[in-house]
């Protein structure tokens, strides 16, 4: 069995990609980097990791040389590109987390030093690997609906999911990691590049931080939810809410304070979750609208906003022969044919992993990729640059108000 070591053991290493390893006996976890000590200590009791392959620092793991067949780099973003440099150094394979780099100059640096790199070298674009994006991708090459010419996707990201991560959490300020169409539709443009099956040609985006800013405050409000604000009874983002009660209970776990009210509030008293929402000097966008023509003639548009009720993505192609959309997340795909105006309906089981099934899904295709490198022909996958070229494209046109050509 190939063996793998996980760089970062949050929420991506931690929580998402080494439990779909484990389940699925793809490969053995051998090692950990985290300088989180809790952190540490919890993924090497999980995985029963040796002590000696427990590290606080990536650069004392990779001076170590090569110590396992693969690397997982889940580091926030702005600790990409150099862990990965240096895994390249010591000839691993290499599953980098999205987005692969914070800024285009890092990475057109990557796509450089991986041109010629015998190893595996991918990124967690999870959706392409979902049951459903599959499904969709049957679909589209049977002909059912004839050759693609437009289509819209839609990420509802879910007020409260957008508060966490892009108000609240670490994703809050571009200077600090990426701007909001990089760090969380980086796999979206991904996703339309692999459905559509085309270069971008053309791209012009719009958008703003239009809500979440002192202004907009529904009076004088204190710094954090639990000091007492006047308001918290009609604030939808009031955090001791929306953590207790409400859908952002889902992130709670990442506290490590255990499911006690009152365990979970003292934790807000202290932590960023507990800042408000007017308050905290984000600057990326709440809403984007992404225009693209490619160089087949295909037209997309694709939308990213906060203020949706549910966390999911919604899609539709429309062709010369007919239509198909849907859900990711409910798994459900309408078909819809021009000759005999009929409609499909199909259900997809996505399983039980995070992103509808993604994660197990990247997951499952790199412990292969890994597992069969020598037969594999391309071994770094060129479209993720193309994707994050695209997203960077789309925020220099949306700061600029330009159209750019790619």
């Amino acid at each position: 069995m190939k063996t793998c070591v996980i760089i970062g053991a949050g929420g991506r290493g931690k929580d998402s990609y080494a439990p779909c390893i484990e389940k699925g006996n793809l490969m053995k976890i051998v090692g950990v980097v985290e300088p989180d000590r809790q952190k540490r200590e919890q993924f090497q009791k999980r995985y029963n990791v040796e002590e000696n392959m427990c590290f606080e620092d990536y650069k004392e793991f990779f001076a170590k040389g090569k110590l396992a067949d693969a690397v997982i780099i889940c580091t926030q973003d702005r600790m990409h590109t150099e862990p990965t440099l240096l895994a390249k150094e010591c000839g691993y394979h290499i599953l980098l987390e999205k987005p692969i780099a914070p800024t285009l100059k890092e990475v057109k640096l990557l796509e450089r030093e991986f041109e010629d790199y015998g190893k595996i070298f991918m990124t967690g674009f999870v959706l392409r690997y979902t049951p459903f994006v599959k499904k969709l991708k049957e679909i589209i090459g049977s002909g059912e609906i004839g050759e693609i010419v437009t289509m819209s996707l839609n990420e509802n990201e879910g007020f409260w999911h957008h508060a966490h991560s892009y108000v609240r959490g670490p994703w809050s300020n571009s200077r600090e990691s990426s701007p909001l169409i990089v760090a969380k539709s980086s796999h979206d443009m991904d996703l339309m590049l692999y459905l559509i099956g085309s270069s971008c040609k053309y791209i012009s985006s719009y958008g703003s931080n239009f809500y979440f800013k002192p202004e907009n405050a529904p009076g004088p409000v204190p710094e954090r939810c639990t000091d007492g604000c006047e308001y918290k009874d009609k604030c939808i983002y009031n955090s001791v809410k929306q953590y207790t009660e409400g859908k952002a209970e889902y992130f709670v776990h990442k506290f490590e304070c255990g499911n006690k009210k009152e365990d979970i509030i003292n934790a807000l008293k202290h932590n960023p979750y507990g800042r408000c929402v007017y308050r905290c000097e984000n600057d990326v966008c709440d809403h984007q609208v992404v225009c693209m023509e490619f160089e087949s003639g295909v037209t997309a548009v694709f939308t990213v906003s906060a203020f949706s009720l549910e966390n999911n993505r919604t899609i539709k192609l429309m062709g010369s022969r007919g239509e198909v959309g849907g859900c990711l997340e409910t798994g459900e795909i309408l078909v819809k044919r021009f000759s005999d105006m009929s409609e499909r309906r199909i259900k997809i089981d996505h399983g039980t992993s995070k992103h509808a099934g993604g994660d197990a899904g990247l997951m499952e295709h790199f412990a292969y990729a890994v597992e069969n490198a020598d037969s594999i022909k391309e071994k770094v996958d060129r479209w993720m640059f193309e994707s994050h070229k695209i997203a960077f494209a789309a925020e220099r046109a949306r700061v600029k108000n330009i159209r750019i050509k790619m």
